[in-house]
């Protein structure tokens, strides 16, 4: 034991950032424990089959510790959690995913400074204490934040199959539900997120806060508490998301403009121009002649062009746009103050992993602030993950009149590595293309080119990516009814971003109900007339009657 010991002490010696671990083996389990005496901005945790812990404290350290109860490999328990450091400010830590039979606890202890990113699987996740910034995304498991009842926070709470619920007193905000709570604490502050699939979500007050104490486990927490104000109004249910629309296999463009018709409604975003390409912004509803299959449809939705939207912009910041941050922020401002007063929009952003930077708002000030403060992070490219959790945010906020403006080379890692397995995304481009009109949402995508600059010693390996990238982004404009812009330079961004704010306010949005339901999975023509001379109709073509 003691040589163990001895061998682990020289091991530290070559890792700068890391002090030495203490590890305990017993008959009943093993645990060992590693400290990180570097201040630490960015913690990372992804611990995808056993059940996460973190308590803030009044250390500068961030103290990690991994137990396992008792099996026949508890002497590999080291060897089993990664920990990663880009930079001395950041640190992620990652148990072995196969670990499913083998699972490890983590109990992480770190300063409230600290901007935490946590990703679990089906146990439970418990975060004691408010940090500088708060994520946490789980399967099914069970998401617990305990917070001062006196902090300053804005929450984003979101769970598909699970039920929302808090214990402390949430100013709240637009629509709630037992799915879907968004509010703030006191005056507002840190950003708090947590998205569950079918996971529970309970923000509770932390010991030592005046708020009753809730007793139970949160585990099975399965109601709300109605007597709360921030749960007792608009409650209703929410269906789950409908993943996995077919696709044809005959490449890019091939899944035809997929949606669901659970609800019995296809809702439509439509652009009417004149023969000179100009808008038309005055037509009624009178106006309009809509076909599915030559059959004319009775339209019972229908909004002007005059009317609010709900558009997230979305940010690529991996490493191919590193060096435009700068241009970028500058330009995304521009384009929020581009947008009505009455627009809801949300920002969020992506490298590996998908980050909301502000939740949807009406608040240009708080939007731009937000846009301000963010930093580089350029640690890959996970763009179609990116794409699906924008859906499923739109699809969370339960509007109408959605939109998606994408900012990105386009070139997810999975395209510039096929072959590097930790680059897989976990939603493939075809999945991507299927969902998207199931989403009701018309995509922008603004391609930005890096091909130059950074394609270089790969040739024509990474021309091709790029070239597929392309390709991608103009079949998801067209099978949504949208443009793709690009952008040669950053410093066209601006420019660009009037653009899209003046294509994004020349729509028209409808919905009908379709006189003949037959759920055959057979090809829907969707067609549209004006009854004025030369004009030109864009919207989605159609969808499978699933």
């Amino acid at each position: 034991m003691a040589s163990a010991i001895i061998s682990a002490i020289l091991l530290s010696a070559s890792l700068p950032f890391l002090s030495f671990p203490a590890f305990l083996s017993t008959g009943e389990g093993a645990t060992f424990t590693r400290a990180f005496n570097d201040p630490i901005r960015v913690i990372t945790i992804e611990n995808l089959a056993g059940p996460t812990e973190v308590r803030t404290w009044p250390s500068l350290t961030v103290s990690v510790t991994a137990s396992r109860a008792s099996s026949p490999n508890n002497s590999g328990l080291e060897s089993e959690v990664l920990f990663e450091q880009a930079a001395r400010d950041t640190l992620r830590i990652v148990t072995n995913p196969d670990s499913l039979f083998r699972p490890i606890t983590l109990t992480v202890h770190l300063p409230t400074w600290a901007q935490l990113s946590v990703r679990g699987g089906t146990e439970r996740v418990s975060i004691k204490g408010q940090t500088a910034s708060l994520s946490v995304e789980t399967s099914s498991g069970s998401v617990a934040i305990y917070l001062p009842e006196k902090s300053n926070a804005e929450l984003s709470l979101r769970t598909i199959r699970g039920v929302v619920e808090s214990r402390l007193p949430i100013k709240v905000f637009g629509q709630t539900d037992v799915h879907l709570l968004d509010g703030k604490l006191g005056t507002g502050g840190p950003p708090v997120l947590a998205r569950s699939q079918r996971g529970n979500i309970t923000v509770l007050p932390e010991a030592g806060s005046s708020s009753t104490s809730l007793s139970g486990n949160v585990d099975n927490v399965g109601k709300p508490d109605l007597n709360n104000e921030a749960n007792s109004s608009g409650l209703k249910s929410m269906p789950a998301s409908n993943a996995g629309a077919p696709t044809r296999a005959d490449g890019i463009g091939a899944a035809e403009d997929v949606i669901k018709l659970e609800a019995r409604l296809v809702n439509l975003n439509v652009k009417i121009t004149d023969a000179d390409g100009k808008t038309l912004p005055a037509l009624r509803k009178e106006d309009f002649v809509v076909l599915e299959d030559n059959v004319r449809q009775d339209v019972s939705y229908f909004e002007p062009v005059t009317a609010p939207l709900n558009i997230v912009l979305l940010l690529d910041l991996s490493g191919s746009t590193e060096h435009k941050i700068k241009v970028i922020k500058k330009a995304a401002q521009k384009f929020v103050d581009s947008l009505k007063p009455s627009d809801r929009i949300a920002v969020a952003a992506f490298t590996r992993r998908f980050f909301i930077i502000c939740n949807f708002t009406t608040d240009h000030k708080l939007l731009k602030d937000r846009i301000g403060d963010i930093k580089n992070r350029h640690s890959g490219t996970a763009y179609y993950d990116a794409m699906w959790a924008t859906l499923d945010l739109l699809e969370e906020a339960n509007t109408t009149r959605k939109a998606i403006v994408v900012l990105t080379d386009g070139v997810d890692n999975s395209l510039d590595h096929p072959d590097a397995a930790e680059f897989d995304p976990r939603h493939g481009f075809d999945d991507l293309l299927a969902r998207t009109v199931e989403a009701d949402a018309t995509i922008y995508p603004v391609y930005l080119d890096t091909e130059y600059e950074t394609v270089g010693a790969r040739g024509r390996d990474g021309h091709e990516a790029y070239v597929t990238a392309r390709k991608q982004l103009q079949a998801l404009a067209d099978q949504t009814g949208a443009m793709m812009f690009k952008a040669e330079r950053a410093e066209d961004l601006e420019g660009v971003y009037q653009q899209v704010a003046a294509e994004l306010h020349s729509l028209y949005s409808m919905a009908y109900a379709p006189k003949i339901v037959r759920k055959d999975g057979k090809w829907r023509k969707i067609t549209i007339a004006v009854d004025l001379q030369g004009v030109r109709v864009r919207t989605k073509r159609g969808y499978f009657a699933r």
